[in-house]
């Protein structure tokens, strides 16, 4: 029985060192070399960047006013669950591809006048009480992107692409001085979104950014959302 147990664990040592050779002792992320439930010669290919969280600063430009926000507090984020396509012969080339949900905030001294369906900002006015107003999207989308760098664990990378989906109605926040808060949905908000992304650095860790093609608004006020943060790979 002993003899059976030493020839069983060499065995299996034997082929822990053949395997060994096919994946990273490396994971800068959580399960980054996982690969379902596929035999673990498979995993040559490795996959990345297939859970990624977005932290990002947020403003708005406007045609007439420029950008809108004004605190370090326009803060917002993306939980990004992507697929990947890597190709054997170009071992530097994938496509990547998934769903986002993204909520953002823009901390702002603008306000907003909406009449005949058309969005408009105005500067605050002595005379108004508000102290800031903040401007809430959350949105649903498809990020399309290719991914440029070699799949090893300390290697940089470059994914520039795109995304198009569904943004949901704006909500204004307006806080006073005296703590109240009035809330109210932006109507005319228009559903379409599609724009633009990069993600530079590290195998975990890059340096994110983005932009929005599309109106924020259907008809009024010409504005373009803004994004730039950190990205982290959790696997």
């Amino acid at each position: 029985m002993k003899i059976l147990l030493i020839f069983s664990f060499f065995l299996s040592f034997v082929a822990f060192g053949q395997q060994d050779k096919l994946i990273s002792r490396y994971k800068p992320g959580l399960l980054w070399h996982y690969n379902g439930f596929r035999p673990i010669q498979d995993s040559k290919l490795h996959k990345y960047d297939r859970f990624i969280i977005d932290v990002t600063y947020n403003d708005w430009l406007s045609k007439n006013h420029g950008g809108l926000s004004s605190s370090w507090k326009s803060i917002g984020f993306n939980a990004n669950l992507m697929f990947e396509k890597r190709f054997k012969k170009a071992n530097n080339f994938s496509i990547g591809y998934g769903l986002r949900y993204g909520l953002s905030n823009v901390y702002s001294q603008y306000k907003t006048v909406v009449f005949h369906n058309q969005v408009k900002l105005t500067q605050k006015e002595i005379s108004d009480s508000y102290v800031h107003n903040i401007f809430r999207e959350s949105s649903l989308v498809i990020p399309f992107e290719i991914r440029l760098g070699q799949p090893r664990p300390r290697s940089w990378k470059v994914n520039i692409g795109g995304y198009i989906g569904y943004g949901f109605p704006v909500r204004q926040i307006t806080k006073f001085s005296n703590g109240d808060k009035l809330k109210m949905v932006l109507a005319p908000n228009f559903g379409l979104r599609y724009g633009v992304h990069c993600r530079f650095g590290g195998r975990t860790l890059a340096i994110f950014t983005a932009y929005q093609l599309s109106e924020m608004f259907k008809e009024g006020e010409s504005v373009h959302p803004i994004q730039f943060g950190f990205s982290y790979s959790l696997f």
